[in-house]
Parts: C-alpha cells; structure tokens; sequence
C-alpha cells in the first residue's frame, strides 16, 4: 500500500493545535467561531489565530483573571479556552495549516492564491492587513477557488466543501492523508476544527473508507461517529450538489508518499 500525506510542515501544525501547551499540560483547542461578528483586535480572539498565539494570550488572559494554569487540569484549562472564546474555527484551522506548508517551500501564503469576492479598496486593505480573519470556507471552496476532484484522483492537501448545521453556514474539512493499493483509493484521511462533537469539539480527524471507487462521496464509509450520530457526514449531506471533494485552481500543496 502507497500512503501519501501532507508534508511534516503542516502535520506539526496539526499537532501543535491538538497539544496546546499550557502550564505543562497539553490541551486540545476547542472550536470557536466569531458569530457576533466582531471586528479588530487580536485575530486570536476571533477563531483565527495560531497555536503559539492561543498559548500566549491564555496566559495573559489566566494573569488578568486570577486563573491558576500551573494547577489547572487539562479539562479545567480547556473549559479556560471556552469561557474566554479562545478556540479555532475551521478555516482560521485549515489557512494556518496550508500556510505553514506554502512557507516551507517559500511559496508564500494562501490567500496570495485566491479570488475574493469583494474586490473594492477597502476589502482589499482588510485582507491585506489581516488575510486570516478575511479567509472563509465559502471563500476557499468556491468555484472561483476550486476544482472538482474525483475520488480516484484525490490527494493531500484537497478540501472537503460542506455546510454547517446553522442556516448559511459553510465548514471545510482538510485531506490529511490518502491510502492506495494499485489504482485504488482505499481511504481518505480528514482532519478539521468542528463545531458538533459535544465536549470533544475542536480538532478532529476522520476516515471515510472507500467502498465504491466511482460511487459519491457521500456514499463511502464515514467513520467519525460518536453516540451513534456522524455530524461530519450530516454536514457534507445538507445540499449535497455544492459540497464534495475540491482541489485549489491556483496553487499545487506539496504532500509526501511512503510505502508500507
């Protein structure tokens, strides 16, 4: 079996957001979204910033509030995260991990790769200033942005367009890793920050095994299932037709490929 992955650049990325490293423990960042639509300030309390940024203002945060880090549990200083909506939501997640990959290559940023669909000056100066904040799913899944991708073909790197539960709401789910044996995709490896999943929100990865090479996605084996309910999948099958594998139109992401 060939397994191909995304390169280590983005897999520490990963890592670095599923261990938060807080007073000596390590934490799990929650999801978090700016639903109230808030406008400046940090772009870490916005669901947008990077694992070193998280980690930095919980603790400027646990000073301001008399918060014991270094005696907290990891549940205790996860719940911390929550109260303070210090968390990532699934694009800030998915922009971060891609731009530590384009870096790696100095092939820049991944916002330098996509069409936005306001191009006035002063949207143009706010992504300019801060490209993170003004980076959606919609926005990096959108036609403008992205291919259709067969399942035959996929590869790390790939997204996953789907919808959030909420009305308008739009999520995407990165390809992480992708086994073959022969010409045949055995399975997809996902990871994204999800809202669903109770306690266990935030960062998760995912398989969907795959049973039928020429079937839809959305007919193959999701295993992301917890007390009997898949809200990935969910998510995928509200408005099937504008979801499903894509790939970015302007910028190849590197992965790597090992046998075993």
């Amino acid at each position: 079996m060939t397994i191909y992955s995304l390169p280590d650049a983005g897999l520490d990325v990963i890592a670095d957001y599923e261990h938060l490293e807080l007073g000596g423990k390590r934490v799990k960042a929650p999801y978090y979204m700016n639903k109230r639509k808030q406008k400046g300030g940090l772009r870490v309390m916005v669901g947008k910033g990077d694992p070193k940024e998280m980690e930095r203002e919980v603790m400027v945060l646990a000073q301001v509030k008399g918060f014991a880090v270094q005696q907290a549990s990891a549940a205790d200083l996860r719940a911390f995260l929550q109260d303070c909506d210090i968390g990532i939501d699934c694009s800030g997640f998915v922009v971060h991990v891609l731009n530590a990959i384009l870096a790696e290559k100095h092939m820049g940023t991944i916002d330098q790769y996509l069409v936005y669909p306001e191009r006035g000056l002063t949207a143009k100066l706010r992504r300019l200033l801060r490209p993170v904040e003004n980076t959606g799913a919609n926005t990096l899944t959108s036609p403008a942005n992205t291919v259709p991708v067969p399942i035959q073909d996929v590869r790390p790197g790939d997204l996953i367009r789907s919808k959030g539960l909420q009305k308008n709401a739009h999520h995407i789910l990165l390809v992480e890793r992708v086994g073959r044996e022969d010409d045949r995709v055995l399975w997809i490896d996902y990871v994204h920050s999800s809202e669903q999943y109770g306690d266990d929100n935030g960062i998760r990865h995912g398989r969907i095994e795959v049973t039928d090479q020429t079937a839809h996605l959305k007919d193959q084996n999701w295993l992301e299932i917890q007390d009997g309910r898949n809200w990935t999948l969910e998510g995928l099958l509200k408005d099937y037709e504008d979801n499903g594998l894509r790939r970015l139109r302007r910028v190849t992401i590197p992965y790597v490929e090992q046998q075993q």
